[in-house]
């Protein structure tokens, strides 16, 4: 009886070959690197060039000219090298030519900071603490209106009465339109330079009596159709997710919506890695698109179109749930993704994937320039870059021979894996903090959310043929979501569940994906000289980070910060910190202090609040505060002031608490050379203190007006 054969095949000793990456077949990754690097260019300068447009239409008309001349293989870099600087000034001037306040009749330039305006919601309004309105201007004025361009971000009080505006309606606004703020605190989020890239300069506080709606249904009626689908939806989950936090994590995943997480969900889903899972993007486009495949495949189609078939219908189902959702930015740009990857498929089946990614970049960032600024877009196609480059190439060295079950799960992991190191220096530089258990959190939200993602579907189906069923469905539904959150809370209480306060400059993230690239490119030639690179990288990122450690052993930094209500001071020696604080919560010292604290390398503050310390470069016996050659009066309290004792010169007099006092007294009781208000005073009192400081020529620092007042001891002119 002759043995039976082994089928290799379903041990897995096939692998998938890793797609190569040839510059011959990827004409799009050579034309988007300049075009990226002159929106990189233009958007760090931020300024308009007066000639910028000649320059352009002559280089145009120069590479028309030499493009039929230029055919001899050795002279094709001249045409390469202007159609390069073509790109790179064309990226240049889409970044700048953008922004909306270049136009004529923006109005600031016709009205200036305008107290009445009139314009269309052109954006889906976001709820929160206040409730944020993207406005498009067509009228401003002070006394009277007039016609006029340009965007306002109206953050409003939350009110019941205007829960329902949405997009398409034409308000009329009574406010100070007033520029963008900076960061208030030391190395905090810049949302100034967030919004500019979203082409919104000016912002404006809004009481809910100062809104009315004029009209209804302006602007496109497909985002109306979009938008209204969303809302829908949402009620319709309201209806079976009873539970707050189920709800947030149930609107998240089937429309994107995330403004009803707590904080602590949030906050879990973000240390365990699982974020993406809770916004609408090629995560679930994905899975859509794997379920489409999975039915389709056990479809026997006999027609001769059945490719082209398949790719209507995969396209149809994908868009449809694109505006059902509400068509958010990170469902758009993975639904073009995997738009330009079918069609690229359906033209051509050895279409590179490379070319396919990006192009569909390219297309988006002409259509919309600020996206190359946004984290959630660099996030998503370095993800899919990271998996398409390490996913097969991780899989030929998996064990030669896994279960179904397991190698299904095995997958997952790689896939995980392949997408953290995409995004890895980009998750570095921007939220300082490595998930450790990526790779579990992700078996959770990836089969939970395929699961939820389907049945969910089901679920807007049974509402509407069988609500009973639907009834038994968002039962299960709901205990789905329960389990997925509370095994996410779990991954995140574990032992080293997130190693946090890492942080990359960009030069640093820069480095880290040049690391990355050469060995990548070592493994896909099998030669050492990317490895050789690689670690020479690895150096001079690792003496950069030696040269900030050895800066930070001698540091001295105070820093009075911006908290609304509250006094929040940390001073830095070296790595030891203290800080002096009120009832001030962990969330808005989180907010405030923390970024800064990270890029001083502080990991542990010592509180105090104040009581006598003597430290190496702190001294502390109240109201007296010494750090380095710093002297301080602490004045929470007018009591400071009573008594016949000398006058004592201190060099910084920080006010804070609201004491009633004035400034001549505290002149003659505590000489000083800078007067600090911090944010925990009352409006009328600042305004008196500062009007007295200008009438005695002293220095006054607000710190509600002005954002954080910081002092180093290497430039220490006050």
């Amino acid at each position: 009886m002759s043995p039976k054969k082994c089928d290799y095949r379903r041990y897995n000793f096939i692998r998938i070959k890793p797609p190569p990456v040839q510059l011959r077949s990827t004409p799009f990754l050579r034309l988007i690197s300049p075009f990226a690097a002159g929106l990189a260019t233009g958007g760090f300068a931020d300024r308009d060039l007066p000639w910028l447009s000649a320059a352009i239409t002559a280089l145009l008309v120069l590479t028309l000219v030499l493009a039929p001349l230029v055919t001899a293989h050795r002279h094709r870099w001249v045409f390469g090298a202007l159609v390069s600087v073509l790109l790179f000034g064309v990226g240049y001037a889409r970044i700048v030519w953008q922004r909306d306040t270049l136009r004529a009749d923006h109005f600031s330039t016709t009205v200036g900071e305008a107290r009445w305006v009139v314009g269309m919601v052109y954006d889906a309004p976001s709820k929160g603490a206040r409730l944020k309105i993207p406005l498009r201007v067509e009228a401003a004025g002070v006394d009277s209106l007039i016609v006029s361009s340009g965007n306002v971000l109206l953050f409003v009080e939350a009110d019941s009465t205007l829960g329902a505006i949405r997009y398409g309606d034409r308000l009329a606004v009574r406010a100070a339109i007033r520029p963008t703020e900076p960061p208030r605190n030391p190395e905090a989020f810049d949302y100034r330079r967030y919004l500019h890239f979203q082409n919104i300069h000016y912002q404006a506080f809004v009481k809910s009596d100062s809104v009315v709606v004029l009209s209804s249904g302006h602007g496109w009626a497909l985002w109306r159709w979009a938008f209204g689908c969303r809302e829908r939806l949402l009620v319709l989950l309201q209806k079976h997710f009873q539970n707050p936090d189920e709800y947030a994590v149930a609107s998240a995943l089937l429309v994107g919506y995330k403004d009803d997480l707590s904080d602590d969900l949030r906050t879990a889903y973000a240390e365990t890695g699982s974020m993406h899972a809770l916004a609408v993007s090629g995560t679930h486009v994905g899975l859509l698109y794997a379920g489409l495949l999975f039915l389709l495949r056990r479809i026997r189609w006999r027609s001769r179109l059945r490719n082209w078939l398949q790719t209507a219908l995969v396209l149809a189902v994908i868009w449809a749930f694109t505006f059902l959702t509400g068509a958010t930015a990170s469902v758009l740009r993975a639904s073009v993704m995997f738009s330009a990857f079918l069609l690229g498929k359906s033209l051509r089946q050895d279409a590179s994937i490379w070319n396919i990614l990006a192009g569909s970049a390219f297309g988006l960032l002409l259509y919309n320039p600020g996206f190359f600024f946004d984290a959630g877009f660099q996030l998503s196609y370095a993800a899919v870059a990271g998996m398409v480059f390490f996913y097969p190439r991780l899989q030929q060295i998996t064990p030669l021979w896994l279960p179904g079950w397991l190698d299904e799960a095995w997958k997952i992991f790689l896939i995980g894996v392949a997408a953290q190191i995409g995004t890895l220096p980009l998750s570095l530089y921007y939220f300082h903090q490595f998930p450790c258990y990526f790779w579990l959190a992700g078996w959770v939200v990836v089969l939970g959310g395929a699961v939820f993602l389907w049945g969910g579907a089901l679920l807007v189906l049974f509402d509407w043929l069988s609500p009973v069923a639907a009834g038994w469905l968002g039962w299960l539904l709901h205990g789905l979501l329960w389990g997925m959150n509370q095994a996410i809370l779990l991954i995140k209480d574990l032992p080293g569940s997130v190693v946090s306060g890492v942080w990359l400059p960009a030069w640093g993230a820069v480095l880290l994906y040049g690391i990355i690239a050469f060995v990548g490119y070592a493994i896909m030639t099998r030669r050492a000289k990317g490895i050789l690179i690689a670690l020479v990288l690895l150096l001079v990122l690792g003496a950069g980070r030696l040269v900030r450690s050895l800066e930070q052993m001698g540091q001295g930094q105070l820093a009075v910060y911006h908290v609304s209500k509250h006094t929040l001071v940390d001073f830095f020696a070296g790595q030891q910190a203290w800080s002096l604080a009120d009832s001030v919560s962990a969330k808005q010292v989180l907010f405030a202090a923390q970024a800064n604290r990270w890029a001083a390398g502080i990991g542990r503050v010592d509180s105090f609040s104040p009581e006598p310390i003597n430290a190496a470069g702190m001294y502390c016996r109240p109201p007296f505060i010494g750090f380095f050659n710093l002297k301080i009066a602490l004045i929470d309290d007018a009591r400071w002031l009573r008594g016949q004792t000398p006058a004592v010169p201190v060099d910084v007099l920080l006010i804070c608490q609201n004491p009633l006092l004035d400034i001549s007294a505290c002149q003659r009781r505590f000489p000083a050379r800078q007067i600090i208000l911090d944010a925990s005073n009352s409006w009328k009192n600042t305004r008196r203190w500062k009007a007295e400081c200008d009438a005695l020529g002293l220095p006054c620092h607000d710190v509600r007006e002005k954002g954080a007042w910081v002092w180093t001891k290497n430039n220490d002119r006050l």
